[in-house]
């Protein structure tokens, strides 16, 4: 018996049919994902799985008493309570069971009439815990913090005092530790870095129970799926097997359904002509009349790439200034404290370079530094005169209220309509998504808007924060061309190894 099961889903966003009679269904074993381009409706499908929208048509089912946990792109919860007290908070239950069994020993150890009984339900209670595991509890939460990288500082902050990237990390440890028999989970890479990745792979791997994830982090998938759900031209296939099978199989299937929709187009061309033909002939028109109803009713399918939306990206070059763009000395950053040991090095003319290293050790940090945002402890760094910096700061808070077309027309008044339309068609923010509000757009068609942004800025340096969160990877390889044609320096930090190996000529890890 499925655990979910989603049948014959139609759902529309204002004139966009996402999903014609779409189907899927999460076994107890699967250990899902579900993969397609940006705007085709992965997480709306996960938003229908969980009650937060209702489909048009069909029906979205869960087996009776079967739990789960969803992790949102946009998760929000209570910020004032510390990280350890919101992770424990998973288990009260058990916490209250404890403070039952110990009031009923010290009522016990009285002697008082009935201390017996009382003594009996403590030592049931503590059987409970022991099969719960509740003694076990804090070695269970402290290999999962640590697995995601949160140092005992990081643990005793409030939500509010972490930064977003830590605090999706928070959402998905409580998650893990809850042990539903379904894990939902929207891009749970996006804020981890490579050795993060590599340890939730492998918790993944040998997780109990069911998961159906989305991400677009293709050597994440290759670890961690039996099960792949493509969805693609409106409609999901499912795949057993592992994510390099479904590469393979779905490029066969790709051919056929080329094919079929070749086939479609010539049977409808016949009749068509046929009707046109016989329509007005009152010896034909009758059968004429048939096949025209016949075709009015035809599912037809849709043209082969069509769901694949084409991805332009282009920085604007200004012009050289001279061999050593910036050049960084013995410069300490950090806030309260120092976060690194003194960084050095000269970044070149043309030169890209990738910037490593764990989650919260200091990667934004120094970009901030080096932009003259926040304060440096010692050192210096400089930047030669007539340097312009085109910036993509992945925690700038947006208004999501806007659409794409109003927010680049705040920051660019001057553009007419059409200069704006053709600007955001060319990262494939198309026709009706230009002006629909950023809220109701998928995460990968947010960050194609804020990149079109940066497509009007003239600059000689590229400085990118997590540019692929979201990304599916036509945008990620049309990305990769733009920044590899650039022709000024670029800084490049990312958790994507696949995305930046082979485009920058050296890596520095912190």
């Amino acid at each position: 018996m499925a655990l979910l099961e989603l049948e014959n889903i139609r759902f529309n966003y204002s004139d966009k049919e996402l999903y014609k009679d779409a189907c899927l269904k999460l076994n107890p074993e699967d250990h899902a994902v579900l993969v397609g381009g940006n705007g085709t409706g992965k997480t709306t499908l996960l938003e229908l799985a969980v009650g937060n929208l209702r489909p048009d048509a069909g029906k979205v089912i869960w087996e009776p008493h079967v739990t789960y946990s969803y992790l949102d792109q946009q998760l929000k919860v209570g910020q004032d309570q510390s990280v350890i007290s919101y992770l424990y908070g998973v288990y009260e239950p058990l916490f209250e069971k404890e403070k039952k069994m110990q009031s009923l020993y010290e009522e016990a150890a009285l002697g008082e009439d009935g201390y017996e009984k009382k003594l009996d339900l403590a030592l049931r209670i503590s059987d409970e815990l022991e099969h719960a595991s509740f003694y076990s509890l804090q070695e269970k939460v402290g290999r999962l913090t640590q697995g995601l990288g949160f140092s005992d500082e990081d643990l005793s902050k409030s939500l509010s005092k972490l930064s977003g990237g830590q605090r999706e990390k928070a959402y998905l440890a409580k998650m893990l530790l809850e042990e539903n028999d379904v894990l939902l989970m929207d891009e749970p890479t996006n804020f981890l870095d490579v050795t993060q990745v590599a340890w939730l792979a492998d918790y993944l791997i040998s997780y109990p129970k069911a998961f159906l994830l989305v991400s677009h982090d293709e050597a994440f998938l290759e670890k961690v799926a039996n099960v792949v759900f493509c969805l693609e031209n409106q409609s999901i296939t499912r795949y057993k097997g592992d994510f390099a099978h479904f590469k393979t199989q779905h490029e066969v299937d790709l051919v056929q359904y080329k094919k079929n929709y070749e086939a479609q187009q010539r049977y409808i061309k016949k009749e068509e002509d046929f009707i046109a033909a016989h329509i007005v002939r009152a010896t034909s028109a009758r059968a004429a009349k048939s096949r025209r109803a016949r075709l009015a009713h035809l599912d037809r399918l849709e043209a082969p790439g069509k769901s694949a939306v084409k991805v332009h990206f282009h920085f604007p070059f200004s012009t050289h200034v001279g061999d050593v763009p910036l050049e960084v000395e013995e410069l300490v950053i950090g806030y309260s404290r120092p976060l690194l040991d003194p960084i050095s090095f000269k970044l070149k003319k043309g030169e890209k370079i990738a910037i490593l290293g764990k989650n919260g050790v200091g990667k934004t940090t120094f970009l901030r530094s080096i932009l003259s945002q926040i304060p440096t402890f010692s050192g210096k760094f400089k930047w030669l005169d007539g340097i312009k910096v085109n910036y993509y700061d992945q925690d700038k808070v947006m208004d999501l209220s806007l659409t794409p077309f109003e927010f680049i027309h705040l920051h660019h008044p001057e553009l007419d309509n059409t200069q704006i339309r053709s600007c955001l068609g060319a990262v494939g923010v198309r026709k009706e998504l230009a002006m629909r509000a950023m809220s109701e757009l998928s995460g990968g068609e947010v960050t194609k808007a804020r990149i079109a942004l940066m497509t009007l800025e003239k600059s000689n340096f590229l400085i990118l924060d997590e540019p692929t969160n979201h990304l599916d990877q036509i945008a990620k390889d049309a990305l990769f061309e733009a920044i590899e044609d650039y022709p000024g320096s670029v800084i490049i930090v990312s958790h994507e190894k696949d995305f930046y190996d082979g485009l920058v000529d050296y890596e520095i890890r912190f």
